[in-house]
């Protein structure tokens, strides 16, 4: 098979079915479909019971006795078992439009024209729908503010643009995953940064997924307006950005451990700057913040990102 798709499964028995029929109805049909349950105590085992006798020869199920793991490390534990040239990653309570591999694959393929002996991540756009699939917000970017262009090294340090859902990587990314750290935000977060350290990264702008908002999402779509930030920063209630930031200089810091001997001096400096950020007086916080162009998409989101890292104490890191 061309292509593997990685499926992790955990209590998802409302939806699954409706995202396992959206992959078997795809226009690209040279697929396999690698799932591995992390545990789940509903009917999800049925389920897929069904169409594994159903779809032997496209469907795998990985058991490999471990419970719980969490979706990230789930995805990851999926990864070994793939042999393929090109992965996927699919969350359990969502649809693909028809097209969505047919598309996704056809851009690798125009990306590995150009950068043939590179690791390679593509992305798309998704549509936001509700738990019956009506019609939330056309794009998922415009609704929270992402900038897709937004995928160099020194912005996905401060935030990601990749939805792992939408997400394909070739052989080559996957080789460079050397291991995956406890605490890391998430999978399609850390292989956006390891794609933009050591290959080339691609986006997709129309949404091939619509992406289910259901109260029950590990991540997903959510709207924050004008007074959520306004009241936040007017109260100093500046705790929630703390421990974002908190996540993202030890996401850099795992990020910096793990691959050192692999990036490049001015990589280097790019990650280290952002790790030590607040180990600085608040003044050079902020120029070091304009040298490197840590900065978050949007004016709102930029103004609480600044004003917190300017205003956290170092023994909160």
């Amino acid at each position: 098979m061309d292509i593997d798709i990685l499926l992790s499964t955990y209590n998802g028995e409302q939806y699954l079915r409706n995202q396992i029929e959206s992959i078997i109805n795809q226009t690209y049909k040279n697929w396999r479909l690698l799932i591995r349950d992390d545990g789940s105590q509903d009917k999800t085992i049925e389920i897929l019971e069904y169409y594994l006798r159903k779809h032997k020869d496209k469907i795998v199920l990985i058991e490999d006795g471990q419970k719980h793991l969490g979706a990230s490390k789930s995805f990851f534990r999926l990864l070994g078992y793939s042999d393929a040239k090109y992965i996927m990653f699919c969350d359990q309570d969502d649809v693909w439009l028809p097209y969505k591999i047919e598309k996704t694959y056809n851009k690798m393929k125009e990306l590995e024209k150009k950068h043939n002996d590179k690791p390679l991540l593509v992305y798309s756009d998704l549509k936001v729908v509700d738990k019956d699939l009506n019609l939330i917000a056309p794009s998922f970017w415009k609704y929270q503010h992402i900038d897709p262009k937004r995928n160099k090294l020194n912005h996905l340090l401060v935030q990601n643009v990749i939805t792992g859902c939408t997400m394909m990587i070739n052989d080559k990314l996957k080789d460079m995953l050397i291991t995956m750290p406890d605490d890391e935000i998430m999978h399609d977060w850390w292989l956006g940064l390891v794609g933009a350290s050591f290959g080339e990264l691609d986006f997709i702008k129309e949404p091939l997924v619509l992406y289910r908002q259901h109260g029950k999402n590990d991540t997903g779509a959510q709207k924050y307006g004008l007074m959520v930030y306004l009241n936040l920063i007017l109260r100093g209630d500046l705790s929630k950005f703390f421990s974002s930031n908190k996540r993202l200089i030890k996401q850099a810091k795992n990020f910096y451990k793990i691959y050192y001997n692999l990036l490049d001096k001015s990589q280097k400096d790019i990650v280290y700057n952002f790790m030590s950020l607040c180990e600085k007086n608040p003044s050079n916080r902020l120029i070091t913040m304009i040298k490197c162009r840590y900065f978050k998409y949007g004016f709102l989101r930029n103004i609480g990102f600044i004003i917190s890292c300017l205003l956290m104490p170092k023994e909160d890191l």
